[in-house]
């Protein structure tokens, strides 16, 4: 009898344990119409609790055929408000998300896959993307000058990533049909969008398979600031945070590349220190890794559409 009552006893603190692990990971979303459209697929917009005090809106892609019964890969892109319907961006270009994923998945070129378009906060989207943990290896006096000048006084990468982690991961998984393995899970960004995808995969090797980083910004600093003092006091010291803390490039796939037109023009020193770096880590051109520059190719969005099916079919080529 007493027995009987001590399981009885635990299986009771196991569902309770159980009820409030999941009511901790329970995220609570609003689904909005905020003009977006699509011209191949579906699109879903929500908005997402960010912090105590702001929500962040997803914008989320699946294919004209999507089917809850299969288990579809998942991208995760940054500057979600730019990727589908250039009718509503501030530039009035757009990355054809849809219309390059639906011909790569209509076409069998790669496995079903959906796209999370997570949008930016355009005020602190620089303190958003730079590579948090890689100021510890930092001048400090470049840093804190940084931190009042470009920063708004916060870091704010770790939050970022930590948030799609343990917030937006599980109500992806939770609302849609997509995999729960790591392999199937990947992050693409351009530009600083390309320093947090790549500094997503360091930080959390055990949640996304890979990551593409489109003219990834080499130097990390405003193009008035490029030079010598950039390159001593933030892309060497981040190229030592890189050394030690990339992910085995057996266990990850990676794409970077860059053009060399307008902003990408002035890469070239700062990109080929990342890709010494990339080299002494082991990363050599194949299945898990392909880096490519893009001749006569501009840093923007009509760039970006046009070469978006490489990576695309690089992370998710149908096995």
């Amino acid at each position: 009898m007493r027995q009987t009552t001590q399981i009885l006893i635990n299986l009771f603190i196991f569902t309770c344990l159980n009820h409030v692990l999941f009511a901790q990971h329970e995220v609570k979303a609003e689904e909005i119409s905020n003009g977006q459209q699509v011209s191949r697929g579906n699109l879903r917009t929500y908005k997402i609790p960010f912090n105590d005090t702001c929500v962040r809106e997803v914008a989320i892609w699946t294919p004209a055929n999507y089917d809850p019964k299969k288990k579809y890969a998942t991208i995760f892109m940054h500057d979600g408000q730019m990727l589908y319907d250039s009718t509503v961006t501030w530039n009035k270009k757009e990355w054809r998300v849809d219309e390059t994923a639906d011909s790569l998945i209509s076409n069998g070129v790669t496995r079903p896959f959906i796209v999370v378009g997570i949008y930016n906060d355009p005020p602190n989207r620089y303190a958003e993307f730079f590579p948090q943990d890689a100021v510890d290896y930092m001048d400090t006096a470049y840093t804190n000058n940084m931190l009042k000048s470009l920063w708004n006084g916060e870091l704010r990468a770790n939050h970022y990533i930590n948030w799609i982690t343990k917030e937006l991961i599980p109500f992806v998984e939770d609302q849609y049909a997509v995999s729960h393995k790591r392999a199937d899970r990947f992050l693409i960004g351009s530009s600083m969008g390309g320093l947090i995808s790549l500094y997503g995969l360091t930080r959390n090797p055990k949640t996304f398979g890979g990551a593409a980083c489109l003219s990834i910004h080499t130097p990390m600093i405003n193009f008035q600031l490029m030079g010598d003092d950039a390159m001593r006091s933030l892309v060497l010291p981040y190229n030592a945070y890189l050394m030690k803390e990339l992910p085995s490039p057996k266990k990850v796939k990676l794409y970077i590349d860059r053009g060399t037109e307008t902003l990408d023009a002035y890469y070239g020193p700062y990109h080929e220190v990342l890709m010494q770096t990339l080299s002494k880590r082991g990363y050599e051109m194949g299945a898990q890794y392909m880096t490519l520059v893009w001749d006569k190719t501009a840093h923007d969005e009509v760039s970006w559409a046009k070469r978006l099916a490489v990576p695309m079919k690089f992370l998710l080529l149908k096995e």
